[in-house]
């Protein structure tokens, strides 16, 4: 429930910006435009930018809670509403510079498309390596999740192994990776606090469960055979 509302607080703000700049003439909040001198502002058609400005921000909100809602229930990942997202904002910023006949240089103009081509950058890496599936290595002494967020279980700390076909409600992230859908990495704590440590690639069972004298670590793999051939490895 906490993250929902934090969604929804985060949406409403964005729906209050566009609201004060595209009709209460907020132009003080538009970034930019606020510091320019009295001759370059005579230069900006300020009211079309302040239109854009306040569909933009409705926008924003917008996929913000509709990605929200739906990686929440129906474990669908964020990652598509988050490019959308990029696409979106970094399409207005550069198309209400036709709004601002302030002359700009060449090395400006290419400072925005660094910026935006370094953060798809990042934001495809990030998730190309956190979906990468966490492998199992079977030590003498120790059991070790390799990979992202990956973990050294000693054999002496293990209760238990055995297979289940759920895990408890997840409550947030504390440490970890989540793709805002199925796949989930690292430290969470569950909806009654307990800390776990999910290596999750799909939000159908069967899950390993590893129960060790701290905590308990559950992991899965998208193909269920993988899951069952890991679980038999560990017996």
């Amino acid at each position: 429930m906490l993250p929902i509302i934090f969604i929804s607080v985060i949406c409403i703000i964005f729906i209050v910006l566009g609201v004060a700049i595209s009709k209460y003439k907020c132009y003080w909040l538009i970034s930019g435009y606020n510091t320019q001198s009295k001759e370059e502002k005579s230069k900006v058609d300020i009211e079309k930018i302040a239109k854009h400005m306040g569909r933009m921000c409705y926008l924003i909100a917008f996929l913000i809670f509709i990605g929200a809602i739906v990686s929440k229930y129906f474990q669908i990942s964020i990652l598509p509403f988050i490019i959308t997202l990029l696409i979106i904002v970094f399409g207005y910023l550069i198309y209400m510079q036709k709004f601002d006949h302030n002359k700009k240089s060449k090395s400006e103009i290419m400072v925005m498309v660094v910026i935006g081509f370094i953060t798809f950058a990042i934001m495809i890496i990030t998730f190309s390596f956190g979906n990468e599936a966490n492998n199992i290595i079977i030590k003498e002494d120790a059991i070790v999740i390799d990979g992202s967020y990956g973990i050294t279980l000693k054999r002496e700390d293990i209760k238990e192994i055995k297979l289940v076909d759920n895990i408890p409600e997840i409550g947030f992230k504390s440490n970890g990776y989540s793709d805002g859908g199925a796949i989930k990495k690292g430290d969470f704590k569950l909806e009654n606090g307990e800390k776990v440590k999910l290596y999750v690639q799909s939000n159908k069972g069967p899950y390993i469960k590893i129960s060790t004298v701290n905590f308990d670590v559950y992991i899965n793999y998208k193909d269920i055979s993988l899951t069952n051939q890991s679980f038999n490895n560990l017996k």
